[in-house]
């Protein structure tokens, strides 16, 4: 378990393992159906303003104001 405190999505750079808490704002159901829910494993794969993480073998691109409103703790590879 982390002992770090949920940060967003956007604050992370590329590599990272994050573990997500906290899915919300307006389009937090569709950012469960893509797999982004509270509980999974994403990789960060590139942050340079907009964010690619990647999930459940899928690659999704999100946009910054998004990945602000994705919890997550970053985990040990």
């Amino acid at each position: 378990m982390s002992s770090y405190h949920p940060a967003p999505l956007a604050t992370f750079r590329g590599g990272t393992n994050i573990l997500l808490n906290v899915v919300s704002g307006e389009a937090a159901q569709r950012m469960r159906d893509l797999g982004l829910r509270e509980g999974a494993l994403v990789a960060v794969v590139q942050n340079t303003g907009n964010l690619i993480v990647r999930v459940a073998g899928s690659r999704i691109g999100l946009r910054h104001e998004m990945a602000m409103q994705i919890l997550g703790t970053p985990v040990m590879a």
